[in-house]
């Protein structure tokens, strides 16, 4: 026998997968110019130009408050503000039925082609969404106007739900699938232990499956409250011309009559929805900074990809089952018609297309050739995927290094803190918000238009994100790998290390800034003109004219979908692990 007192259990040591904590190094220059490239791009494009317009709202046309006591008074710009604050409200509400819609079949593995339908309308412009939704519910020619009759879906009213449901078709698939991932991820066993001592629902939400969804809930509440925040393209396409008042945004109302109300009212208005998006943009700061203790077991990488869950609790009942299997059925064909109308459309003759709807014969590629005769989208297809690529490769140049600094730089947490909370701002500021100042400097210097200058707009409005997904993949890293070989350079860089086990991250960066470029309307119509050779704003004239031209538009809808469709749907699983990497803290 011996007399040393034996543990009765032993506690398993918990892996360190966070940042590191402040330490004194003398290496903090070496995260300062891996910082530099992205804080001069962000502060000369982005920063600079808000701080312009901040000052010229106080300042500009009678000074102090006059400009926003000028707003208050003025119904059509509280009429728009309202409407913004509806689409800000509506982005939380996608995150919780994107929740609600990935949690029936959480014991189950989800199919590749569900995942792949439901995820594959971010591939979509807002600009090709609205005008799918408008054809799909256009007074006599639409699918859904003929299904249900005597409704006048494009109206007064009416027209709230055409644009809900066209947000809620291109994001919700997206919210759900990455939902899906992160419960497949769940600690369950932590939930039948809390079970078997008695835990009721409502603890078990509170103390395990809130604070394991609470990370990717907020970064999906970001990625959405960006589209929400700018929604322009779909605003324009979607609803008539003769109602568009009745859905005007601050983001329109500022296209529109920006140089009406006066630089101050502009600059005030441009502060006021700034605001409104930076409050919500911080409230999901505040859950990307929790922390779940269990990082990402290497051996579920493959289950993630593929959709299905790394641990099943229990066996369903063959009811519940086909009951998952029907409601996955009828979600796919839900998410397929938008698509599948625009494509029937495209392949009627002009005249048919905006005479009847699909059904009513016209068959042809006469909308084709009408859509190419001129030439303009077919040279704008080549100088739109250009303009892509360099962007991309551009941006991750720059965030990879800084989201590297953020993430192991040893720099001060109350910077790294400080320099996050920025960035979420940033990452979801309004284009309209700095388009005077940053417009009349490019105007002066004979740059609108121009490649260059547009191509470093569109990265200085992706770096901000990109940062945001890189920080949170880089963080999941063995903070032992790291410090090695920052100790021991020898044996490879530590930069390097991260990037190689994170590259899923990498890849969705760049997937995604290669979406957006393509997509992009609302940054070429502001900073670039006619002269930007964007393949959405040969679309947005076609637009202009709806009525006469559905073929056309159609077609041009389809042509400029292709691209970033199949390269989504060919990239699916590696995005997927991506977006969960970016969230793993």
């Amino acid at each position: 026998m011996t007399n040393r007192a034996e543990p009765i259990f032993e506690i398993a040591p918990r892996e360190a997968i966070n940042p590191p904590m402040r330490r004194h190094s003398p290496t903090h220059w070496r995260a300062v110019v891996l910082l530099l490239p992205a804080l001069t791009l962000t502060g000369a494009v982005l920063v600079a130009p808000l701080v312009v317009t901040v000052v010229e709202s106080f300042a500009a046309g009678g000074g102090a408050l006059h400009n926003y006591e000028a707003l208050a008074r003025d119904s059509s710009v509280r009429h728009a503000i309202v409407n913004s604050l509806r689409w800000l409200v509506f982005a939380p509400v996608v995150c919780l039925a994107g929740l609600a819609l990935s949690w029936p079949g959480r014991r189950r593995r989800t199919g590749r082609v569900v995942i792949a339908v439901l995820a594959a309308p971010v591939a979509v412009s807002a600009l090709v969404t609205g005008a799918a939704f408008r054809l799909l519910f256009a007074p006599q020619s639409g699918t859904a106007t003929a299904v249900f009759g005597g409704v006048t879906f494009l109206g007064p009213g009416w027209i709230w739900v055409v644009l809900g449901l066209a947000f809620t078709w291109q994001w919700l698939g997206l919210v759900a699938v990455v939902f899906r991932a992160s419960v497949a991820e769940m600690p369950w066993d932590l939930l039948r232990v809390a079970r078997a001592f008695g835990a009721g629902r409502l603890r078990q939400a509170r103390a395990v499956v809130l604070p394991a969804l609470l990370p990717v809930g907020a970064l999906m509440l970001i990625i959405v409250l960006v589209a929400a925040a700018r929604v322009f393209e779909l605003v324009l396409a979607a609803a008539p011309g003769a109602i568009q008042d009745q859905v005007d945004v601050v983001g329109v109302h500022l296209w529109r009559f920006g140089p009406l109300l006066g630089t101050g009212e502009s600059a005030a208005l441009a502060v006021v929805l700034l605001l409104f998006v930076a409050i919500v943009a911080l409230a999901g700061l505040w859950g990307l900074r929790r922390e779940w203790p269990a990082g990402r077991p290497a051996e579920t990488s493959e289950n993630l990809s593929a959709g299905r869950p790394a641990e099943t609790s229990e066996n369903l009942s063959a009811g519940r089952r086909w009951g998952l299997w029907a409601f996955g059925g009828l979600a796919v064909v839900l998410w397929v018609v938008p698509l599948v109308v625009l494509l029937l459309t495209s392949l009627h003759s002009p005249r048919a297309a905006a005479a009847a709807g699909w059904w009513s014969g016209g068959w042809g590629w006469g909308s084709y050739q009408a859509a190419f005769a001129d030439g303009m989208l077919l040279s704008t297809l080549g100088s739109t995927a250009v303009r892509a690529l360099v962007a991309a490769a551009l941006l991750l140049v720059l965030a990879v290094p800084a989201a590297y600094a953020l993430t192991w730089g040893g720099l001060p947490r109350p910077v790294v803190r400080a320099l996050v909370a920025a960035a979420t701002v940033l990452a979801v500021l309004p284009p309209q918000v700095i388009a005077t100042p940053l417009g009349t400097v490019l105007d002066n210097l004979q740059l609108l238009g121009a490649a260059t200058p547009l191509i470093l707009v569109h990265v200085a409005f992706g770096v901000p994100l990109a940062i945001l997904l890189l920080r949170g993949a880089f963080a999941s890293v063995s903070r032992d790998l790291v410090s090695a070989r920052q100790l021991d350079p020898v044996r490879g860089s530590a930069l390097f290390a991260v990037i190689t086990r994170c590259w899923p991250a990498l890849l969705t960066v760049a997937v995604f800034e290669i979406v957006l470029v393509w997509n992009d309307l609302v940054i070429g119509l502001l900073f670039g003109g006619t002269e930007a050779g964007s393949v959405t704003l040969v679309m947005f004239e076609q637009v202009r004219q709806f009525a006469t031209s559905a073929g056309p538009l159609a077609a041009d809808a389809v042509v400029i979908t292709l691209l970033p469709l199949i390269l989504v749907l060919a990239t699916g699983r590696w995005l997927l692990r991506g977006l969960a990497e970016g969230v793993q803290r």
